[in-house]
């Protein structure tokens, strides 16, 4: 009885309550805690993706680096707005760092440090600027909404649970009761087994239950990280209405499932907060046609740059 109290109370003293940045009452930990637990979840995210296959050719080369350059021009004014949104934020993490993995298909993943991984796979979408700014502003959505923090405490707290309603002392308890004094050694093999078996089980309805639970709220956090994106993408000039058009025109090249799903989903939500009618089929056609837009810096006196009017191609 003490073990569990022991155990619940340590439970009690890694997780505390937040709030999100949309009113949402959480359960997190500490940032450290959260900073070790969601950097292994963003490296396994990364060794499950699949390579991008072989060496690229010159152009291919070319499109790659142009690539990686939008992401780091765009990732860094990003960063700059939401430290000005959110000045808390840098008690949490020092800066947001963009990185590109080479993997073939498109997605993203971050830890709760500001660290966000975007698939060079990405490229092949033909995101235009602002919905390729959306798309990092919503992974920096998940960090300043302690989405990771949320989902490591989540994890924690099945973990520990499992191991109390599962208890050894139940399975110790049924084989005092094998018949028998000389079956001693048996009942010790059993014992070690009745053990292992326990723990497996206990592992199992803790990777099972936290990633339910994970999954019951994932919803929510996605329309809070889109939110997020948005409201920083405000403070760079670009509305709502612009955003969605644009994350509109990419959703014929998204496929079913998967990240292409969330990001499709994410059309839908900013579509309603923009309170426009979404595109009919020969409007999203024209879109999907149409060049994707292309950032211009310019550098003025002061030495700060500023985003020019987007070009579009003739």
């Amino acid at each position: 009885m003490r073990a569990r109290i022991g155990v619940l109370s340590l439970c009690s003293l890694l997780a505390a309550c937040a709030t999100s940045p949309n009113g949402r009452s959480q359960l997190v930990v500490p940032q450290p805690v959260s900073a070790v637990y969601s950097e292994v979840n963003m490296r396994l995210a990364l060794v499950a993706a699949a390579d991008a296959k072989g060496t690229c050719a010159e152009s291919e080369c070319d499109a790659s680096k142009e690539f990686e350059l939008r992401v780091a021009r765009l990732g860094e004014r990003l960063a700059g707005k939401a430290f000005d949104i959110y000045p808390d934020l840098r008690e949490r993490i020092g800066r947001f760092e963009f990185v590109i993995a080479d993997k073939g298909e498109p997605g993203t993943t971050s830890n709760a440090s500001g660290t966000g991984g975007i698939f060079s796979g990405t490229r092949t979408l033909e995101l235009s600027d602002p919905a390729l700014a959306f798309v990092l502003a919503r992974e920096m959505g998940h960090v300043i909404g302690q989405h990771h923090n949320e989902n490591v405490a989540t994890k924690i707290i099945v973990s520990v649970l499992a191991q109390v309603l599962l208890p050894m002392s139940g399975i110790i308890r049924s084989l005092s009761l094998l018949p028998g004094a000389s079956g001693a050694a048996a009942a010790s093999t059993a014992t070690a087994g009745a053990g292992a078996a326990t723990m497996a089980t206990a592992t199992a309805a803790s990777f099972l239950g936290s990633k339910a639970m994970i999954a019951s709220y994932w919803p929510k956090q996605l329309e809070e990280a889109d939110g997020i994106a948005l409201t920083i993408l405000a403070r760079m000039g670009k509305d709502a209405q612009e955003t969605a058009d644009a994350l509109a025109a990419a959703e014929p090249r998204l496929d079913k499932g998967g990240w292409p799903q969330d990001l499709r989903a994410s059309s839908s939500h900013v579509a309603q907060i923009a309170q426009g009618p979404r595109p009919d089929q020969e409007r999203l056609a024209q879109l999907a046609a149409s060049v994707p837009l292309k950032l211009t810096y310019v550098i003025s006196d002061s030495g700060a740059d500023e985003l020019s009017p987007p070009a579009r191609s003739e």
